[in-house]
């Protein structure tokens, strides 16, 4: 009898030991399951090669499940478009690497800086410079399929900031400043393929920029040409039509570091919008309203644009920023994006300068 046992005891062994493997087999197949599931769907995500649509409907659908602070879904923009067409558009050169701070930390930044100088109490909440210069703050614009954001972003600033210093003026100058001058007059930039901030700033300095009027833009195909000796239609040397900033400078950061969000928020209220640049990632396309956060998609390019005001919104501070992709996009061609933790390096290269009045042609 006791062989008989210890015979019959090795199949029952092997037979749990078999029930484990197969058990542990399908635990694998469905661990591999998973992860492939997952690493399509981040392929659905990331469909980042020139020839893909720069709306990604899966990108959309993805942001609608998650419930974050911004909505997404088709802008009449960009239908039709590739993300090499998107990546056309992107022209900010010399991006700073973008470091997120958490919100903590940027709050102790402020606290310093406002403690020492009294600013905190004196900022309103909730700032538009629409609301508060209506007269002064320009329409939306299409930069089209050039990365021109640069020239326009630069010019849309000096230009409501030349309404804003002399609204209270005997003459006011509210001029619409022309960003073709910046594309085919400014050699320190690459027009078309691309231009760095504070060398927009420089040209604004010594050089100068025309009215719309005498250089309309001209380059939505992508194309800059050369830079014309007269106004368009006329004999009028552009060298006499030319609007000068009186001293440009850096806002709110140094070198993209120690930024201080209060700073940004002063110069707003206090002398008007601000020009900056940060990071723009495939989901970005889709937005439609609320606050933006970066949440999936890949990388395509630096971006600069014209902040007009910061606010909170359910609970969740944000800027107010100017796009230059037309009313056919975002909040009729504005957006809001996170406020306080450089969300795509939004916080760390801003730019502004004073409009120089003497410079002001025939005033």
């Amino acid at each position: 009898m006791l062989e008989n046992f210890i015979g019959a005891s090795p199949p029952k062994t092997r037979s749990i030991t078999q029930k484990y493997e197969t058990c542990k087999l399908l635990l694998v197949c469905f661990l591999l399951l998973v992860a492939a599931a997952a690493l399509l769907h981040a392929k659905l995500l990331v469909q980042d090669d020139d020839s893909s649509p720069a709306l990604n409907l899966d990108i959309i659908r993805h942001i609608r499940r998650k419930r974050t602070t911004w909505e997404s879904g088709i802008n009449k923009r960009f239908v039709g478009k590739t993300i090499g067409d998107v990546k056309k558009m992107l022209g900010l050169k010399g991006l700073k690497p973008t470091i997120r701070y958490s919100e903590d930390e940027m709050a102790l930044v402020n606290q310093y800086y406002a403690a020492k100088q009294g600013q905190a109490s004196a900022l309103p909440d909730n700032f538009d410079a629409r609301q508060q210069w209506p007269t002064c703050i320009h329409p939306i614009r299409n930069q089209q399929q050039c990365g021109s954001c640069w020239a326009f972003s630069a010019s849309e600033v000096l230009s409501d900031r030349f309404c804003i210093a002399t609204l209270n003026q005997p003459k006011k100058v509210n001029v619409v400043l022309s960003p073709q001058d910046l594309v085919s007059c400014n050699w320190y930039n690459n027009g078309c393929d691309g231009g760095i901030l504070w060398l927009a700033w420089m040209y604004l300095e010594h050089t100068g920029i025309v009215p719309d009027s005498c250089m309309p833009y001209v380059s939505g195909n992508g194309v800059a040409p050369s830079c014309p000796k007269y106004c368009n239609g006329t004999n009028i040397d552009i060298n006499t039509q030319k609007y000068k900033a009186k001293t440009w400078y850096e806002v709110g950061s140094i070198g993209g570091f120690f930024i201080k969000e209060e700073k940004i928020m002063n110069e707003l209220v206090t002398n008007g919008p601000v020009q900056t640049g940060f990071s723009v990632y495939q989901d970005f396309m889709s937005y439609k309203s609320g606050v933006y956060t970066h949440e999936t998609g890949s990388f395509l390019g630096g971006h600069a644009v014209k902040i007009v005001g910061y606010g909170i919104e359910n609970g969740v501070k944000y800027w107010l920023v100017a796009n230059s992709w037309s009313a056919d996009w975002g909040l009729d061609g504005f957006f809001k994006i996170k406020r306080g933790v450089n969300e795509c390096g939004i916080e760390a290269d801003c730019f502004a300068g004073f409009p120089n009045l003497d410079s002001v042609p025939n005033m």
